[in-house]
């Protein structure tokens, strides 16, 4: 009898606290992200899955093309929270603007190298034609990975700037290059036209400054309790994800407007194991990315990677437990 009451007793307060949380307004949070891409599934994860509503945040992303808007956005005020490049955000510290990293959500380089099936080896790929977007961009360091992994250099091959994906891709699927250089869901699509991955640059740069998630010092000083419930959040969904392809696929799947869901779980399966658990930063990358700069802009040489990063939001979940309590202990 007395365990009856208890559990009568428990469940009443279980019923009450639940009724409590269900009637307490929301905080609403301003955030964007500047791309259509596997690395924004974590994010559109968490908004249809109600994840942040259960943070108690009123949490609904913006899309603005081009990272420089998106910092610019940040900067000027009118957002709160970002998923962004690291290099535009580290560019704009370095002018002295207000805003830092709080986490990181891709910290790889999401390019695989596709090329013709009879293309095998890093000898058969000499003398070919590589599509990239063009010079400076992401797919022209992929190029520079790739080929330093096939122990090749530009000598070897005919590097072509050609524009978009979809540019890209026509030109290798009709026959003018022999590869090129793409994300998931579109090296899937790859695959369905007689050509394979000689090179996952996921595989090969494993520390790489992506994406990061940033705010201004100042949100960041004024609201850290908001700051803290979105890493929660984001920390979750990423956790989630993983843990839960049948619901995870379907909405990527939608989310990216994919028709091949084939196409979509591939991509899946590369990404999941890349996504940051505890939204690690690419300190390494950051260094990196201050080096690049400081060829055109001197003042990137005073400052270190540590300056333009806050992780004490993420120390502090880490130090109370919260990531323990989501992933299990560190192996």
């Amino acid at each position: 009898m007395k365990k009856l009451i208890v559990a009568l007793i428990l469940g009443t307060l279980a019923t009450a606290a639940h009724a409590q949380q269900a009637n307490t307004p929301l905080t609403k949070v301003r955030m964007a992200y500047d791309g259509f891409s596997m690395t924004s599934a974590p994010l559109n994860y968490a908004v249809q899955q109600g994840i942040f509503k259960r943070f108690g945040l009123d949490l609904t992303p913006t899309f603005i093309g081009g990272g420089s808007m998106l910092t610019q956005a940040i900067v000027g005020g009118s957002l709160d929270v970002a998923q962004n490049g690291y290099t535009p955000a580290i560019a704009a510290a370095v002018q002295g603007a207000d805003i830092v990293i709080i986490g990181g959500i891709a910290n790889t380089l999401p390019y695989q190298l596709a090329v013709k099936t009879a293309i095998t080896s890093a000898e058969q790929l000499k003398g070919k034609n590589i599509a990239i977007s063009r010079y400076g961009s992401s797919t022209d360091a992929a190029a520079d990975f790739a080929l330093a992994h096939l122990g090749l250099t530009r000598k070897d091959v005919n590097v072509l700037q050609l524009g978009g994906a979809s540019t890209r891709m026509a030109a290798a699927i009709s026959g003018q290059v022999d590869g090129t250089f793409e994300q998931y869901p579109d090296t899937a699509e790859m695959t369905r036209h007689g050509f394979h991955v000689l090179v996952d640059l996921n595989n090969v740069v494993r520390d790489y400054p992506n994406t990061s998630f940033v705010t201004t010092r100042s949100f960041l000083k004024l609201h850290p309790d908001i700051v803290k419930k979105f890493l929660m959040a984001m920390a979750t969904a990423v956790h989630e994800l993983k843990q839960n392809p049948d619901i995870a696929i379907p909405a990527t799947q939608k989310f990216l407007s994919v028709k091949e869901v084939a196409n979509v779980r591939a991509a899946y399966e590369s990404y999941s194991k890349a996504y940051p658990d505890r939204l690690d930063i690419s300190v390494k990358g950051i260094e990196g990315v201050l080096k690049k700069l400081g060829k055109k802009e001197p003042k990137a040489a005073m400052f270190k990677p540590e300056q333009l990063v806050d992780t004490t939001t993420l120390d502090q979940l880490e130090r109370e437990g919260f990531f323990t309590k989501l992933l299990g202990p560190r192996s």
